[in-house]
């Protein structure tokens, strides 16, 4: 059996049991001992007790960070994912929830931080411009014999020079 299989069906006999017995870190503990050698998966730990005990012990924060959040937002604190296994289809859609709302407050965050530092280094520009005076290129010098007139340019299409009919 897989690890994800393994943990999804031990949490499924934890939440089989009375509510009273599955409450505190300790009960916990107790269930993993006595569980930890009815699933055969590979771990990366050599210690298959204490992989099933954080199981339990996540598991555990997950429900009591519901419970506590039940008649508010149902918002839920720690590094839960909607995507683990073990969870009912209701802590699935509360963290759904949950990860939707930061990932929004995330974006949100970083477009506040770019336009902050976009402004900033518009004045910064601006007050450098503004020291350093307004930027004049200067024009080309033109030779001296350069004509200043078409006129000059071209003989006969002077003023006078055009042909009368």
């Amino acid at each position: 059996m897989n690890q994800v299989n393994a943990r999804h069906e031990i949490i499924r006999e934890w939440r089989s049991l009375p509510k009273e017995l599955r409450q505190t870190d300790e009960q916990a503990a107790a269930f993993a001992m006595q569980i930890k050698d009815k699933y055969k998966f590979s771990s990366d730990s050599a210690d298959r007790y204490q992989t099933v005990k954080d199981w339990l012990l996540r598991y555990l924060s997950i429900t009591r960070g519901l419970e506590r959040n039940a008649e508010g937002e149902g918002k839920m604190s720690g590094n839960e994912k909607s995507t683990d296994p073990g969870l009912s289809a209701a802590e699935r859609k509360t963290l759904r929830s949950r990860e939707a709302e930061e990932s929004i407050a995330e974006h949100e965050s970083a477009q506040k931080a770019f336009h902050e530092n976009r402004e900033r280094l518009r004045e910064e520009r601006l007050s450098r411009e503004a020291a350093a005076g307004p930027m004049l290129y200067p024009a080309p010098e033109l030779p001296d014999d350069t004509p200043s007139r078409t006129s000059d340019l071209l003989p006969g299409y002077g003023r006078h020079s055009m042909p009368r009919a």
